[in-house]
């Protein structure tokens, strides 16, 4: 793909996501007509509609000029190969049958690869440019990438495998604590709630973990630096 049409491909596309996305917030809405009757489910929905929102507006803010080309490039490549993990990660969990013991395990493996593609991204920056602040960048773009993807992914669930989320919601120390007595329109809100949590922490996740992976290419002995610039 040429340098001049990734970011228009990556404005365009990450944008259609946006858009389908908010329009499957909307349809799981008012597909149940008890859920907006509940106190405080719109704030379920409004929080989430918001942050959407503010993605979309960060999306065009750095596609809108080709002078962040090797951020994108690198961010969206290990953006792509974290949303790949996560999605494996979310089919085990619904479809493996999974003790407690072994999910806990298996959630905390799945944690620290996603974690290692992000430094990673900030590594390679890093080696290639030099530059922390890139790395940083680069770090965040990827998780951006990443969660915007696999959220699209979590929604869809409530479309084609419902019946098997609201199952694994029998019993869920937080339907519970929550005080709603209706599951249906728990597991609805609950899917909201866990797409906003992992569009809010995600470029947080991606900062910190971008940054590690940046500051590794200095911390490395100057002999090893300079055999790496060399090669480079």
């Amino acid at each position: 793909m040429e340098d001049s049409v990734l970011p228009r491909f990556l404005r365009l596309a990450l944008t259609i996501v946006i858009i389908v996305n908010i329009t499957m917030v909307l349809i799981a809405s008012f597909m149940y007509p008890p859920l907006l009757s509940i106190p405080g489910s719109n704030y379920y929905i409004l929080k989430l509609l918001a942050i959407l929102l503010l993605y979309c507006v960060g999306v065009l803010l750095v596609t809108k000029s080709s002078t962040n080309l090797y951020v994108l490039r690198t961010g969206t490549l290990f953006g792509i190969l974290g949303s790949i993990l996560e999605i494996i990660h979310i089919l085990m969990e619904n479809y493996g049958h999974l003790n407690q013991s072994a999910e806990s395990i298996s959630t905390g493996l799945f944690m620290v690869g996603l974690f290692l593609l992000f430094g990673l991204s900030g590594f390679v920056y890093t080696y290639e440019q030099r530059s922390i602040k890139g790395g940083i960048f680069v770090g965040t773009w990827s998780s951006v990438v990443c969660m915007l993807i696999v959220m699209t992914f979590g929604l869809s669930q409530l479309f084609w495998s419902f019946n098997v989320i609201e199952s694994r919601n029998n019993g869920n120390p937080d339907f519970i604590r929550s005080g709603w007595t209706d599951i249906h329109a728990f597991t609805i809100a609950d899917i909201f709630e866990a797409s906003f949590k992992i569009l809010s922490l995600g470029p947080v996740l991606g900062i910190i973990f971008g940054l590690i992976g940046a500051s590794l290419f200095w911390v490395l002995p100057e002999r090893k630096r300079n055999s790496l610039r060399h090669k480079n």
